[in-house]
């Protein structure tokens, strides 16, 4: 009798493990999602979580939101973000997708041809050239930065304009084949031919750093951009930065690099191919490191740096940590929020590091680091130039100064 009901137990015991998974499947997905809003740290994570995933609403929890079906959209929706298994299940399916047709399951991705990744908005705005320019528009955009110059250097200060570059603008042939300029992509209008004659009808100091990569993008055995990620590598920011220490010359000290090629991808150098969200993401392109040429300054203090634009100034800042003297960086931008939304960050990065605190983005402290500043930069990508409101902000601040 024991025997026949030990028998019948072992042989239940896959019944049993089955129903303790969906046991524990149930009771994580109610923990998570009890958890999510007011305590995300307490969720069971998978081991590799989602990247780029927007942030959960809570659930309306009304009469009005039930009766118009928000409320069983958004619990639905909650719900399934919260299993456990969630994760694994979308990286499972994007890989599928991914491996069987070479597209993109991610939103936010596009897969170009030779495997390049690109973000749409680049690859939507480089197809959208080649209307006649407003060069009025243009002129004053230029007057507004010889003003910002005038300004600091009339306090002593070094400032310099950096163009970036687009990876869609700068490696065209790749564009995905169903872009809808994939047919011209290489025979399209010069965009920023207005913009520079601009800048230098107006004086500006500037470093072209689109036309840089153009220039340069044959002389080396790897791309400027990484195949994995939509910002120039650490070898096509370490060319700007050397021109603009040369436009500019500061407390930093001429910059001059050598460079390697990087054991592996990491940071933005692979920040498209983590949003695909793989089972077994391909990372064995190459991309680069950089040392300083040279022996290190003779600084009696960090000299102070003001960094102004987008999220390509990131790899400047990488970039300037291998000058003589790395500086104290404050570096202002308009960052993506977890929900999608745009605000103006500023962080606070100590000399010798690329990442930082951040700290108030209060616009009474951007005039307290121009105020302090060595070295000011100011930047838009080609995709954006002449569209970007950091411009204005920093008008607005060499306008508001005391002497500087």
């Amino acid at each position: 009798m024991r025997k026949a009901a030990r028998h019948l137990t072992l042989a239940r015991l896959p019944i049993f493990g089955c129903a303790g998974f969906i046991a524990f499947l149930f009771l994580a997905n109610v923990w998570n999602y009890a958890v999510e809003r007011d305590w995300p740290k307490l969720r069971i994570r998978s081991a590799a979580p989602l990247k780029g995933l927007r942030k959960m609403a809570p659930t309306p929890w009304t009469v009005e939101a039930f009766l118009a079906g928000e409320t069983q959209k958004a619990a639905s929706s909650n719900l399934g973000r919260a299993m456990p298994v969630f994760p694994i299940s979308v990286r499972a399916k994007n890989q599928l997708v991914f491996s069987l047709f070479g597209s993109s399951a991610a939103p936010g991705v596009a897969v170009g041809r030779n495997g390049q990744l690109f973000e749409p908005i680049y690859i939507d705005e480089f197809c959208r050239r080649g209307d006649a320019p407003d060069y009025a528009r243009i002129s004053q955009w230029a007057a507004t930065i010889r003003e910002i110059q005038d300004a600091t250097d009339a306090a002593g200060k070094a400032f310099v304009f950096l163009i970036s570059p687009s990876k869609a603008g700068r490696y065209p042939a790749d564009l995905p084949a169903s872009a809808i300029c994939a047919a011209r992509a290489t025979s399209m209008p010069d965009k920023l031919a207005p913009y520079v004659a601009a800048l230098r009808e107006k004086g500006v100091r500037f470093v072209d750093g689109a036309g840089l990569i153009a220039a340069h993008r044959d002389d080396f055995e790897i791309p400027l951009f990484p195949r994995g990620g939509t910002h120039w590598n650490l070898l096509g920011a370490s060319l700007a930065l050397e021109e603009m220490s040369r436009i500019a010359p500061s407390a930093i000290g001429p910059f001059a690099f050598t460079w390697a090629v990087a054991p592996e991808p990491h940071g933005p150098d692979r920040d498209l191919i983590d949003l695909l969200n793989l089972l077994w993401p391909d990372l064995t392109y190459p991309t680069a490191m950089i040392e300083r040429a040279g022996a290190p300054g003779a600084c009696e203090k960090a000299p102070r740096v003001l960094a102004m634009g987008g999220s390509f100034l990131h790899q400047i800042i990488v970039s300037v940590t291998r000058a003589p003297c790395p500086p104290k960086t404050d570096y202002w931008f308009y960052m993506r929020l977890p929900d999608y939304g745009i605000e103006l960050g500023h962080y606070e990065i100590v000399p010798g590091e690329a990442d930082g605190e951040k700290g108030d983005a209060d616009l009474s402290i951007l005039d307290r680091n121009l105020r302090d500043a060595d070295l000011v930069v100011l930047e838009e990508n080609e995709a954006n130039i002449g569209l970007t409101q950091q411009v204005g902000h920093l008008r607005d601040a060499t306008r508001r100064r005391a002497p500087l």
